[in-house]
């Protein structure tokens, strides 16, 4: 398999934070982050860029990490964030690698 994942190269320790919704008393909705896996050991695959719009230089701050496979993160990937040592990332898409051995999220850094 090309593609396949070691064990070891699963080094980074982030932090797996899901996003809920709680209801005050007043019946206000809000959106809280609460954490889900700490840690979480994850291979990183920075594929940051730039795209040029109009004459202007804009960076996408992209990254893929590769996990072990997890169901309710494979199911609920889209709906939580990944906290690293520089900033926190959205979770745009998740790939499955393997027969439930890995999952690559891919993700975007948060403004």
């Amino acid at each position: 398999m090309a593609n396949s994942v070691k064990i070891g190269q699963l080094n980074r320790a982030v932090i797996l934070k899901k996003i809920t919704t709680v209801v005050s008393s007043t019946g206000e909705e809000t959106k809280t982050e609460v954490e889900f896996k700490n840690p979480l050991w994850a291979q990183l695959d920075d594929v940051t860029g730039n795209e040029s719009e109009d004459g202007k230089v804009i960076s996408l701050n992209v990254r893929k990490y590769t996990i072990r496979y997890n169901d309710e993160i494979a199911t609920e990937g889209e709906k939580m964030v990944i906290t690293d040592f520089d900033g926190t990332y959205n979770i745009h898409s998740i790939a499955l690698i393997g027969r439930k051995d890995y999952l690559t999220l891919k993700c975007s850094k948060r403004e």
